[in-house]
């Protein structure tokens, strides 16, 4: 999928798809616990809120950048209204882009660092965006067998799927950060101080059982396999709006997601 269909996709569900990520980016936010007057840097904010929410965290005295890949990202970023004075954006890859050094207080993402082609590089990049002493913290996905909010719609529109790519799902980049050792070891090796690794789990929504359909089929799991392929698309959703009627309640169908929460600090 180009990025630029990734990023319209993200438009068309981008009110229910932040209902769903909102608390468990604000999750990793506390643990990360920025305050008045912070720098900080936000990598891979798509076009999501997590920008804004860190500006009322830092207040007017304090900066957010908005870090991603895609220009189309932070286009869409920078023509919103109302923006605070105190974010900006950036377009650059975080593994390569040429911070000023010790120029960011903490850095914070919400499932933005777990596509890196080296990872260890790639935090060694952002260590040294970071002042001496300051924090990093995020949030990524456990394993996919851990994440209901993946596996159940996965589960449900295997039988539509292709086999293979379903097989080969549990090792998608999505779930690249699964096991906390090697994630412990990577943030070790690239240089980052007192590793804390949280396993959360937090039941998620998207609103209607409509609007959870739309996320599901657009994104995470099922997402992936049919963006490329449309013809797939009414079958599945059928069956996924059938497994999740058995979960809608009054802010429509609840799925589990497990996570973890991560925290380190520069020396």
């Amino acid at each position: 999928m180009n990025p630029r269909s990734r990023v319209r996709t993200w438009l068309e569900i981008r009110e229910p798809l932040e209902r769903q990520l909102e608390p468990l980016g604000r999750a990793a936010m506390e643990a990360l616990d920025v305050s008045e007057g912070h720098r900080v840097l936000d990598v891979g904010c798509g076009i999501g809120g997590t920008p804004i929410a860190l500006s009322k965290r830092v207040g007017p005295s304090g900066s957010v950048v908005g870090l991603d890949i895609l220009p189309d990202a932070i286009d869409v970023l920078r023509g919103d209204g109302g923006n605070p004075d105190n974010v900006d954006f950036i377009c650059g890859d975080a593994q390569r882009y040429g911070f000023s050094e010790g120029s960011f207080d903490a850095i914070f993402s919400r499932f933005g660092v777990m596509f890196f082609d080296d990872a260890t590089g790639a935090f060694r990049n952002l260590l040294r965006a970071l002042r001496p002493g300051g924090r990093l913290g995020f949030v990524c996905w456990r394993a996919l067998s851990e994440n209901e909010l993946d596996d159940l719609p996965l589960r449900a529109a295997a039988s539509l799927l292709p086999p293979d790519l379903v097989s080969k799902t549990a090792f998608s980049g999505w779930f690249s950060f699964s096991r906390a050792e090697s994630l412990r070891q990577i943030l070790g090796e690239a240089g980052f101080l007192d590793v804390q690794i949280t396993s959360r789990d937090v039941r998620v929504h998207s609103g209607s059982l409509r609007e959870m359909v739309d996320v599901c089929t657009r994104v995470g799991a099922v997402g992936a396999i049919l963006r490329d392929r449309p013809h797939l698309m009414r079958k599945a959703a059928l069956a996924l709006e059938d497994a999740l009627r058995e979960r809608d309640g009054p802010n429509g169908p609840e799925l589990r997601a497990g996570v973890w929460i991560v925290t380190a600090r520069a020396p």
